[in-house]
């Protein structure tokens, strides 16, 4: 008992010194975003600054994103939309200019979506929302808007003069409307000429009717709604018995509504509540999120932050189930749904003006209750408004995206893997004088990809100087940052010449010996100390020591002998050491250190 009691208070002593004088830290999840500069103690999740790369797509991983950011113009845009205005069957783009008060149409010069001339359709005073309709029957596109002014015209339609999209005339059909907030087209009567439907601060949900086809006489019906509350309106039929219903959030009261057309001619109307507690109903939109064959609700709420879908349970749309996408995007303005995957689902897409983000959700299974988010911009500032098209004529669908700041109008291409990305940790406080050791990393780099490195050290947080030379490998950082620095910060950068690939990195250590008071201690021997804590949970951190430059391999074995996970040999300089390793099941396991003649093993348990 004796003996044994001597060799552990040497192993105390001999763990006690590796503790006070080598250290790491490892980071394998950045799933927690960015914003934190720090200076941290652990990297934990988080990490400063982020531009052109994915991290909660795949959690626990870094990626580029299967996006290309096209600029189209700015204009302090606060609704968007894309159809063909010119006819030369490309898709061209429309905005309203809230602040220079114009309506604007972008010509896609050559269908790839990488060149604009911009066109004025009119100039009206504070353009809320614009949508594109043949209204007068002539097979080209016009466009319909609704102006919050009340000294404008509230809603109106532009009449494409000669198809081209270079001469228009504007016709009233409301000018007192007031407060006007949204405006869409469909043919609520079933006459075969479109219809326009509206919604405003000042005035109940309305439609007009389209009395000769023409857009040159018009007769307004109210819908419904609660005076000074409508936000935004939409069309659909949501009950399936051939005829269009009218959709509303309502913004100030929380309201999600449809009305059912009674009668098919839009004259008799039943209201329908969906949901009255949705926190700053702002937008709504329906489309059939589970794939059943009828038609479900889509709606963004901006106090609530929340994208939602509510499902149509028995198809008649007098049963509603909520399922949130999501609870935390912050001051959600749009939401809108399209197939953006190619997989016959349909997913759904948004804007949070808050977040200053565009985000779309994959539809995982089809069935709407099992999502993936992708964000494609969080710098996109006033994000207001987002819409779905095949900008560039590939097949595919892109997304637009409106900023109500000089982001302007934006579109991304979803069909390509951005050609280089990187980010930025927090700034790590080592506490103390450090010895610099070791820089290394896991990824997985096909062919045409890389992942490498930058990082920098100071002895002032406010102040971290320089970035290094890019490390294209794992890497000693003796030379490459000044000992005795006690913070550090590191850049991965990851890039693609592939646009069908990306690379991706999975985790990233920095090792250093700490500096004490005094001389630093001196190894004379190889040792291997075992895991850290001991039981763990999940993740161990295996702590060694080796007297000269060595190579080391560390491997773990489970109870029956079986191989886990091995740690890549390479070369350590000498002192103390650790190593992390994450995702270990509960079990009890053995690591074995291989370096030079040396070999030892030590036993530990992992627990739930």
């Amino acid at each position: 008992m004796r003996s044994r009691n001597i060799l552990f208070t040497i192993s105390l002593i001999v763990l006690t010194q590796f503790e006070a004088f080598a250290d790491s830290a490892t980071q394998t999840d950045w799933s927690g975003g960015s914003g934190l500069y720090g200076p941290v103690t652990n990297w934990c999740n988080q990490f400063y600054l982020a531009q052109t790369v994915e991290w909660e797509s795949n959690p626990g991983d870094i990626v580029l994103p299967a996006s290309i950011e096209q600029y189209i113009g700015s204009t302090w845009a606060v609704s968007v939309y894309s159809t063909d205005i010119d006819g030369d069957s490309d898709m061209d783009v429309l905005c309203c200019a809230f602040e220079s008060h114009f309506i604007i149409w972008w010509e896609n010069i050559d269908g790839s979506g990488t060149s604009w001339t911009g066109h004025t359709v009119g100039d009206i005073q504070q353009p809320k929302s614009l949508y594109s309709e043949d209204i007068d029957g002539d097979g080209d596109m016009d466009v319909i808007s609704a102006s919050l002014d009340v000294e404008s015209i509230n809603i109106a339609w532009w009449e494409n003069n000669n198809g081209l999209g270079t001469s228009w005339t504007v016709h009233t059909v409301e000018e007192n409307f007031y407060g006007a907030n949204h405006v869409y087209s469909e043919d609520i009567d079933g006459d075969g000429d479109m219809d326009i439907l509206g919604a405003a601060d000042d005035c109940y949900i309305t439609w007009w009717e389209n009395n000769n086809g023409l857009g040159t006489s018009w007769t307004d019906h109210t819908v419904g709604g609660s005076l000074g509350t409508d936000n935004t309106v939409y069309s659909e039929d949501i009950d399936g018995d051939g005829d269009m219903d009218v959709l509303g959030a309502a913004g100030f009261t929380d309201d999600i509504t449809w009305w059912e057309n009674n009668n098919g001619l839009g004259t008799s109307w039943t209201e329908h509540t969906v949901d009255g507690n949705f926190d700053g109903a702002n937008h709504i939109y329906s489309e059939d999120i589970d794939g059943d064959g009828d038609m479900d609700i889509l709606g963004s709420a901006a106090w609530d932050d929340d994208i939602t879908w509510w499902e149509n349970n028995n198809g008649l749309g007098t049963s509603w189930t909520e399922h949130t996408i999501d609870t935390n995007f912050d001051f959600a303005q749009s939401v809108y749904s399209e197939d953006m995957d190619g997989d016959g689902d349909m997913d759904v897409l948004g804007a949070a003006y808050d977040d200053c983000t565009i985000t779309w959700w994959e539809n995982i299974d089809g069935s709407g209750t099992s999502w993936i988010e992708y964000t494609l911009d969080r710098n996109f500032v006033g994000a207001n408004s987002v819409y779905a098209k095949d900008i560039n004529g590939d097949g595919y669908m892109d997304v637009l995206g409106a900023a109500y700041s000089g982001s302007g109008v934006t579109w991304w291409d979803l069909t390509e893997y951005a050609p280089e990305g990187s980010l930025v940790s927090s700034i790590l406080d080592t506490q103390g004088n450090t010895d610099w050791d070791y820089l290394d990393w896991n990824a997985t780099t096909p062919a045409n990809t890389s992942v490498s490195f930058q990082v920098r050290a100071s002895d002032e947080y406010t102040n971290m100087g320089i970035w290094s030379d890019t490390l294209t490998s794992p890497s000693v950082l003796i030379g490459l940052l000044n000992d005795g620095d006690r913070y550090v910060q590191y850049r991965a950068i990851l890039s693609t010449s592939d646009p069908d690939t990306t690379s991706i990195l999975n985790d990233i250590t920095i090792s250093w010996d700490q500096l004490g008071i005094g001389d630093e201690p001196q190894v004379t021997e190889y040792l291997l100390f075992g895991a850290e804590p001991n039981p763990a949970f999940a993740s161990v951190s295996i702590s060694f020591a080796v007297s000269e430059l060595s190579p080391v391999e560390l491997s773990i074995y489970d109870l029956t002998g079986r191989l886990v996970v091995t740690h890549s040999q390479r070369e350590y300089s000498p002192g103390f050491h650790n190593v992390q390793f994450g995702d270990l099941s509960p079990g009890i396991y053995f690591c074995r250190m291989i370096s030079g003649g040396f070999t030892a093993a030590q036993q530990f348990v992992v627990i739930e």
